[in-house]
């Protein structure tokens, strides 16, 4: 029996508080209810609007992440975590590209087996590392930006702006992701 597309945006809270749905109430750490609060509303936004075009048997359960590294992760149960530094970083274009991306890691014939995968890569170096993973969910993510009529270009200007932002972060390789850029930006163009 297929599963409905349920997107549940829910605001995952520190250690030991459980997740709200669009609540930034039981936010630990500091941060400002009202921007998580903002940023909760920008993915949910996001979400619905690309939901419309994801296949009908899979469930996705989109949140912004707690983490404070810039950021976005797909698992294999339908997760996507974006971080606060990611949504703060990118315009709505270039998150709903980032939100596309994770998406395509999750609903592109299984392209995540086993794993977790971040926007930047397969995050334990094993072998997800490859290319071809991150190459798959980029033309995914193409094929449903064009699908929603939402901008392809912001796919490459989105890997750009995470590179150029990625400063001091090891997890991040930014000439890696800046080759995908170009890669994407001439496959996108090219793609019907």
């Amino acid at each position: 029996m297929a599963r409905t597309v349920h997107l549940l945006l829910v605001l995952a809270a520190l250690a030991g508080c459980s997740a709200t749905r669009g609540s930034a109430s039981h936010v630990a750490g500091g941060t400002a209810p009202d921007a998580d609060a903002r940023r909760v509303e920008r993915l949910e936004r996001i979400g619905s609007d690309l939901a419309g075009s994801a296949p009908t048997d899979e469930h996705v359960d989109i949140a912004l992440s707690t983490r404070d590294a810039l950021g976005a992760w797909s698992w294999p149960d339908g997760r996507i975590r974006v971080s606060r530094a990611l949504v703060d970083a990118l315009d709505d274009d270039e998150l709903r590209a980032a939100v596309a991306h994770e998406m395509g890691h999750l609903l592109d014939a299984g392209a995540v087996a086993d794993r977790a995968t971040a926007l930047a890569g397969a995050i334990d170096g094993g072998p997800y590392a490859a290319a071809d993973i991150e190459t798959r969910a980029d033309a995914f993510a193409c094929g449903l930006l064009r699908a929603r009529g939402a901008s392809v270009a912001a796919l490459p200007r989105m890997l750009r702006a995470v590179a150029s932002r990625a400063s001091g972060d090891d997890t991040i390789d930014p000439a890696r992701l800046l080759a995908r850029a170009r890669v994407t930006e001439r496959r996108c163009a090219a793609s019907p």
